[in-house]
């Protein structure tokens, strides 16, 4: 278990007893329920849930919602045949980024944060790997978010919670990543400082395969075709929009700036295939793609 604290009132929590820990402060209990502790406080469930609603919706029409304990042990590699093939090399390929360009420069094993953990098949690989992993994510959905997590044999730290109240201590990972997960964030800058904060001596912070732009225009545009995109083909009338939807390289550049770090950027490019309809759609749609990979700071 990592070093808990309140995500309300920030009072480091005492060690957990019966799968169940109260906070001092506020004496909030927060307790763990079928593998998964439960620190998303009622406030902010309430506030998370027309988005959880809709992302759950958008994901179940897209056709991501699967059901079998193999499909889920086998992530980040899927079927050829798979409907998300093309999306899941390049979640395949950031993977790889991470191993190679973070946790191989240092020593092992790690202690790493995965927020926006959705399914934890990140930490389900880091762990495999020997690394003592926490899969954080706000959605607890039994298919497609931390109720899946039951499907792995092999044991990780599983909590809910909003990633602008991570209920840790501070000072205690090697790496934070948020997985897929930073451009939903309300606040990039204060997001990422709370994740900063959590940061061991020599720690680093990595955002994997989240929407990055060079231009906030390129960025714009992406958000208004899937807007497009979830009342057209998703069914949806009254759109929950994400407070960016994406991210731009300058804003990441800033708060790396901010906090004395280095950044580094290792682009995903995927197959040759969904290269060429990258680059078509920069023609169709007037604007340019989104580049995906693994930006870290440290």
């Amino acid at each position: 278990m990592p070093r808990l604290a309140c995500p309300d009132c920030r009072v480091d929590l005492a060690e957990p007893v019966d799968d169940r820990v109260v906070c001092r402060g506020c004496t909030r209990v927060f307790a763990r329920q079928d593998g998964v502790w439960r620190f998303l406080t009622p406030a902010r469930h309430a506030m998370l849930d027309p988005f959880v609603r809709q992302y759950r919706l958008v994901r179940e029409r897209e056709g991501w919602r699967a059901s079998t304990a193999d499909y889920y042990r086998r992530l980040p590699a899927v079927a050829p045949d798979d409907r998300h093939a093309g999306e899941w090399r390049i979640r395949r390929e950031t993977f790889h980024h991470l191993l190679q360009h973070v946790l191989a420069q240092g020593p092992q094993p790690i202690r790493v944060l995965d927020v926006g953990a959705g399914s934890g098949w990140l930490s389900h690989r880091l762990a495999r790997l020997g690394h003592r992993a926490v899969a954080v994510d706000a959605i607890d959905d039994e298919v497609d978010g931390l109720g899946a997590t039951r499907h792995y044999t092999t044991a990780f730290t599983v909590v809910q919670a909003d990633f602008d109240a991570l209920p840790f201590s501070d000072a205690q990972f090697d790496l934070v990543v948020f997985n897929g997960s930073l451009h939903y964030a309300a606040d990039t800058g204060a997001t990422l400082a709370g994740a900063h904060r959590l940061l061991a001596r020599g720690g680093a912070m990595a955002v994997m395969d989240s929407p990055m732009f060079r231009a906030d225009r390129d960025g714009s545009a992406m958000v208004d075709d899937k807007v497009r995109h979830f009342v057209a083909d998703c069914g949806l009338t009254d759109v929950v929009r994400p407070a960016s939807g994406y991210l731009t390289f300058a804003r990441l550049e800033g708060v790396a700036t901010r906090f004395a770090l280095q950044p580094e950027f290792v682009p995903s490019r995927g197959s040759l295939g969904w290269r060429l309809r990258r680059h078509l759609a920069r023609v169709r749609l007037g604007r340019a793609p989104a580049s995906f990979g693994l930006w870290v700071a440290r």
